[in-house]
């Protein structure tokens, strides 16, 4: 499973001018038509982006415009077992807080990998940023152009 992050989302959504979206359209393209995943943590930090740019009703419709016109599964974490407070002190603050103490790494992104391993099937964790999380992690981390490059899928190179 390839999971996105947000700066994807918002590259598609906000930056279509960027001499990098092309690429950026081509590998959602793919993902569109084989399905990703991303974090619920994503999720929030993409609509909390996009709501000063779109109108309330739209934003209520992310699930259709957003999940699965890119065919996207939303990781949620796993919370059984936990109460609130611990899923707090454990979740939001704990694991983030143990992540930036061995190499810096933004709050948000810190939340994402955290999910994101969680995952067995992850193959790949996708991201323009990849200086946030190499690193942090032992998951593969690509660039849109990188993974294109590493399918079968026509492209990156053009």
């Amino acid at each position: 499973m390839v999971i996105i992050d947000t700066d994807i989302l918002i590259m598609e959504f906000r930056f279509q001018r960027d001499t990098k979206y092309p690429i950026n359209n081509q590998f959602l393209s793919i993902l569109r038509a084989t399905g990703g995943a991303t974090t619920i943590y994503t999720l929030m930090e993409f609509l909390g982006k996009m709501s000063f740019n779109v109108n309330r009703s739209k934003l209520t419709r992310w699930r259709s415009w957003l999940q699965d016109a890119y065919n996207l599964v939303i990781i949620w974490p796993e919370v059984q077992g936990l109460d609130a407070e611990n899923f707090l002190y454990s979740l939001i603050y704990e694991h983030p807080f143990e992540r930036m103490r061995h190499k810096p790494i933004p709050f948000v992104d810190a939340l994402i990998l955290d999910l994101a391993e969680q995952v067995e099937e992850t193959e790949a964790l996708v991201t323009w940023n990849t200086k946030h999380f190499v690193g942090n992690t032992s998951l593969t981390i690509k660039t849109p152009k990188e993974y294109l490059a590493s399918t079968k899928y026509p492209s990156a190179s053009s």
